[in-house]
């Protein structure tokens, strides 16, 4: 059997691609679900303030437009763990063990599958400070 840290350092760049691109993924849900949920209180405001014909407009607007856009980033989540999949098998083989056996070895690298930490005030400010100036620079 081959080693699987050779085989997994020789397939970096791989497994970074993949790793982002899931990561790129539960981005878009949360996205998706962020949008779904101010669609949703926004229909709960207009039910409080009796507006009835304004809630039923937004089941077939911005709620509609939420959930397919939740769909669509869910699909793309699909692929994404479609492709992890694909990826241990495919370490799985340059190793020639079960699935089950390359997959904790992949997943011990992958930075998607790490639990989220939550983040003190602290942290949030200067993270949020840290994508600022990544997006400012993107913009040139």
């Amino acid at each position: 059997m081959a080693d699987a840290d050779d085989i997994l350092n020789a397939r970096r760049a791989e497994l970074e691609t993949v790793d982002q691109a899931v990561m790129g993924e539960v981005v878009g849900v949360a996205q998706a679900i962020g949008d779904l949920r101010n669609a949703l209180d926004a229909l709960d405001g207009h039910l409080d303030d009796r507006k009835f014909e304004r809630a039923a407009a937004l089941g077939y607007q911005d709620i509609a437009s939420a959930f397919i856009f939740l769909q669509r980033t869910l699909g793309g989540l699909q692929s994404a763990e479609h492709i992890r999949h694909e990826f241990i098998s495919s370490i799985a083989e340059q190793l020639q063990c079960p699935h089950e056996d390359a997959e904790p070895l992949v997943a011990a690298r992958l930075q998607c599958l790490k639990p989220r930490q939550a983040l003190n005030g602290k942290e949030l400010a200067a993270s949020k400070a840290r994508l600022q100036q990544r997006l400012g620079e993107m913009r040139g």
